[in-house]
């Protein structure tokens, strides 16, 4: 719909979060205004070869720089927090509002990409009521998740009132000492609620998800018994479970020792900001663990995910600097995998147990991860609180969304009302009404290493092809005239040994002189193209491999 429009609307734009499990990012807009909710990263696929993390894209907030009037963050895990140091170099000084656990491992984030200076950072306190963002009036309720200060938000726009709760379940136990606010979301939805944005990872699960202090006997459990060193790898911003461990340790006799960038500095910003409660010495430098025994220890390991180049990524192989892991050793995983890297979790699981560790996992004991998000009777009360038009299940997959559509049909509303939005969809809002949106243009933005943006389609699928089949280099010489010789040197890697396949080899060569011989320079994009193509069909009919074919021309 034109800005310019006189009819009030509300457009939902989802940069992720929707048929997805991370890479939460909510966009609503107005004639006036465009407030974002979540700026979180996404996790690799197993295919898409040395990218660290994946990001929203943000091209349509760019074109809306203009409205754009800040960032309201739900809570502190990565998947809606860690795409902001990436985020806020495109959209300059656009004010964040979080919570204040969040906004500390924010300051964290964006001071270490000496982002910090001039990022307006606002405090969000729920017992103070709503604030404005723009038109838009936002009131915080506290909900239970698996990290402390987790939000729902009650928005108050121009066509009708939305409720945003994307991750939350009811814990009447919860380790922060903080409940759900029922009461204050069930008098805030005596307004009416035209929308309901729901967490939907639970939708297929019945009952409801137990509270996270249970987790706590199991960590009990596997520290009475183990003789030697232990290890729990957990997501690094769960504050909840890291304290569990913590109390645990503490009772019977070992340090606690964080292992990895992230959680080191989840500790201390929780640590700073009273959210960790750790008696003297109980916490250790890896230096100071080096000097003590295995038993007299646990680790708390960042990379729960199997994260490549983590803690636990490089403890699985051998490959940490200072920490070496020993047969009879436990690690515990106090986390599930999220869809789409169960491969590379399992992956480190195999390696763990080569080295004759002891490793505890769901598939084997079930109580060492409590879900943060709502299972059935969770999502039912929710709903029954704010009673909306209309559903929007978000920070889920396909079967997630599909799961929440058929509980949502139970409880005797239209499934028509429930909007199961992939790929590219949108949702416009009217008073009493919605409708899908026109389809915008988004892509998985992938970070490697310093480069953002900058790996796309095509560098990927090289990757994957070296992998898979190597490389073939070709190198070609050319005259002071600029014409190729028939006489050509070859490196393979990944592809042949060219030691053990000199026919192949020898027969490449003279394919490659036989082709490029007094063809000139100014040629050189033809001659490559129908280079590459005879030697592809040479090797795949020989060895049904395709390795990546890279012709080199030097000067004699």
């Amino acid at each position: 719909m034109p800005e310019n429009s006189n009819t009030p609307y509300l457009h939902y734009i989802p940069l992720g979060g929707n048929g997805e499990v991370t890479k939460n990012m909510h966009v609503f807009e107005t004639q006036d205004d465009v407030v974002v909710f979540d700026a979180g990263i996404g996790f690799p696929q197993a295919d898409q070869l040395g990218v660290d993390v994946v990001i929203p894209d943000v091209s349509y907030l760019i074109q809306k720089r203009h409205k754009v009037r800040g960032i309201v963050i739900s809570h502190a895990h990565e998947d809606h927090i860690g795409a902001l140091p990436y985020i806020v170099k495109e959209l300059t000084n656009v004010p964040i509002y979080a919570t204040k656990l969040p906004r500390g491992f924010i300051q964290a984030k964006l001071a270490e990409k000496n982002l910090l200076k001039g990022q307006p950072l606002h405090l969000i306190e729920p017992e103070k009521g709503a604030f404005k963002v723009g038109k838009f009036e936002i009131n915080p309720y506290r909900v239970n998740h698996s990290v402390p200060d987790a939000l729902g938000l009650f928005v108050r726009t121009p066509v009708g009132n939305i409720v945003m709760s994307p991750d939350f379940k009811f814990d009447w136990t919860p380790v922060d000492g903080h409940p759900f606010e029922v009461g204050k979301l069930a008098s805030l939805a005596q307004d009416g609620v035209l929308a309901l944005f729901s967490d939907c990872l639970g939708s297929n699960r019945d009952g409801y998800t137990e509270s996270e202090r249970s987790i706590e006997k199991a960590f009990d459990r596997e520290l009475r018994d183990a003789k030697g060193q232990v290890f729990i790898t957990t997501m690094s911003s769960n504050i909840s479970r890291i304290q569990q461990a913590i109390n645990v340790s503490h009772k019977y006799g070992r340090k606690v020792v964080p292992a990895g960038r992230s959680i080191d500095q989840n500790i201390q910003t929780a640590l700073n900001l009273g959210y960790l409660k750790v008696p003297d010495g109980a916490v250790i430098d890896q230096e100071k663990a080096r000097r003590m025994p295995g038993h007299k220890k646990t680790y708390l390991v960042a990379g729960a995910m199997g994260q490549p180049g983590s803690a636990l990524d490089r403890l699985s192989r051998g490959e940490h600097r200072s920490i070496q892991i020993k047969p009879g050793a436990a690690v515990i995983f106090s986390a599930d995998p999220i869809p789409g890297v169960g491969d590379q979790v399992g992956s480190a699981i195999d390696r763990l147990i080569e080295k004759g560790v002891r490793v505890v996992y769901s598939d084997i004991q079930d109580d060492l991860h409590v879900s943060g998000h709502g299972s059935k009777g969770d999502l039912s009360l929710m709903v029954g609180l704010t009673r909306p038009e209309f559903f929007i299940p978000i920070g889920g997959t396909r079967r997630h969304q599909r799961g929440y559509t058929t509980l949502v049909e139970d409880m005797g509303y239209d499934p028509k009302t429930v909007f199961e939005l992939l790929g590219n969809q949108t949702v416009m809002f009217h008073e009493h009404d919605a409708k899908l949106g026109p389809e915008i243009e988004t892509r998985d933005v992938f970070v490697d290493g310093s480069l953002v943006g900058d790996v796309g389609k095509i560098v990927l699928e090289d990757r994957m092809q070296l992998s898979q089949d190597g490389v073939f280099v070709i190198i070609m010489r050319k005259d002071k005239e600029g014409k190729l010789s028939n006489i050509v040197d070859v490196i393979s890697r990944g592809f042949v040994f060219q030691a053990e396949s000199g026919e192949l080899v020898k027969h490449a060569k003279q394919l490659a002189g036989k082709t490029v011989q007094g063809t000139h320079i100014k040629e050189w994009n033809k001659t490559k193209e129908k280079l590459t193509e005879k030697l592809r069909s040479l090797f795949f009919s020989k060895t049904k491999r395709e390795p990546l074919i890279l012709p080199v021309v030097i000067d004699l």
